[in-house]
């Protein structure tokens, strides 16, 4: 832009160029993504609850069947979508992704592991969780995931492992990959015994690894999304899980990475699907608030279910048990962002990040602060 200044001789005066700042380039948001997180959350704490209603006999077995079915769908979705935009992560220096992305995860893994040790042995014996009440969980659980927190832990290994591979071929990736998730679901000689945590990290690494290397095409996909491709994913997805996970007809557990790859398929389409309707702005809105739902739901859980188990006469009433589960889960997700406001008003926010300067994300003073401190 020029601007032209007033002549005040009759001598031509030259003009200034004036390099207006440019506005900072705002990153496009896939809507649906958010979506995805906060409708996965909804179902990892849906997942809890029924575990926990089951087995105070609060809730019909039915819920089992339930999550079973949803089990493929929710964290090849959550993954997924974890890894949508890390491109930027992994493209950093070592220095600077173990310092800002990999040291905050296991911060808050660590955090939380130790939240869960005092929780549980504070909460009643009814609904506490022996094992997370037993300090040797909190040393065993640095190096083997087996609480709840395990996809914390799962990301920051993710973004290690995705760096490490990074400059080979997306062939050489991919077949890794793979590869790894077969031998989980197989459970083939490390996976046998190693636990749910490291088991469940390398069937879904491939997701996580999918949606970093092939975000166009994940995203072009979601554009499928219509009522009737939603039926579609719906029935193909129907056709494998049954048969394969259900039913067991084929005796080869590695086939349940076809039943992850479609239940991951059917995801996308129904989160991108829900944009902009009523249900999907809620799923929307607790998208952006997972960590809070995430890290809190357990100890949150066992409380409802304390205060459930001392109100015999709202347990017994007819139909309550059936429909349990979807108002505990909504009333956790209720508690859990309220409790997260409460607590970052306490000026406790060390709860939920690594503090900045640790991190090498704060910002930087003023030039006037530096020179007058």
């Amino acid at each position: 832009m020029r601007s032209a200044q007033p002549q005040q001789s009759s001598l031509p005066l030259p003009t200034v160029a004036v390099d207006a700042p440019e506005p900072p380039r705002v990153k496009p948001r896939v809507e649906w993504v958010d979506l995805a997180k906060g409708l996965t959350i909804t179902l990892v704490v849906l997942l809890h609850t029924v575990g926990m209603l089951v087995r105070k006999d609060l809730t019909p077995e039915f819920w089992r069947d339930i999550n079973a079915f949803l089990q493929p769908i929710r964290m090849p979705l959550f993954f997924a979508a974890s890894g949508l935009f890390a491109q930027g992560m992994i493209s950093m220096t070592w220095a600077k992704m173990m310092r800002s992305r990999v040291a905050h995860l296991f911060y808050l893994y660590t955090v939380w592991l130790l939240m869960f040790f005092v929780a549980h042995n504070l909460l009643p014996e009814e609904v506490r969780h022996g094992g997370y009440a037993k300090f040797e969980a909190v040393i065993r659980g640095l190096y083997l995931p087996s609480s709840a927190l395990w996809f914390i832990y799962g990301l920051a290994v993710f973004a290690i492992v995705a760096k490490l591979i990074s400059r080979f071929p997306l062939a050489v990736q991919f077949g890794f990959a793979v590869a790894l998730s077969i031998s989980a679901y197989g459970r083939y000689g490390f996976f046998a015994d190693i636990g749910f945590g490291w088991r469940n990290m390398a069937m879904y690494f491939v997701y996580f690894l999918l949606a970093l290397h092939a975000k166009q095409l994940v995203v072009a996909f979601s554009r499928l999304a219509k009522g009737w491709t939603v039926l579609a994913a719906l029935a193909a997805y129907a056709a494998v899980y049954f048969p394969i996970v259900k039913l067991n007809v084929f005796e080869a557990r590695e086939l349940r990475l076809l039943v992850t790859t479609i239940g991951l398929g059917l995801g996308v389409l129904v989160a991108a699907w829900l944009v902009g309707t009523m249900v999907g702005n809620v799923f929307q809105s607790i998208g952006t608030r997972t960590l809070p739902v995430y890290v809190m739901m357990d100890i949150l859980i066992a409380v409802v279910v304390a205060l459930l188990l001392k109100v015999e006469v709202l347990t017994a009433l007819p139909g309550v048990g059936a429909v349990l589960p979807l108002l505990v889960t909504a009333s956790v997700i209720i508690l859990a962002l309220t409790a997260h406001k409460l607590i970052l008003l306490a000026r406790m926010d060390f709860l939920f990040e690594l503090h900045p300067r640790l991190r090498g994300i704060a910002p930087a003073k003023p030039r006037a602060q530096l020179t007058t401190s």
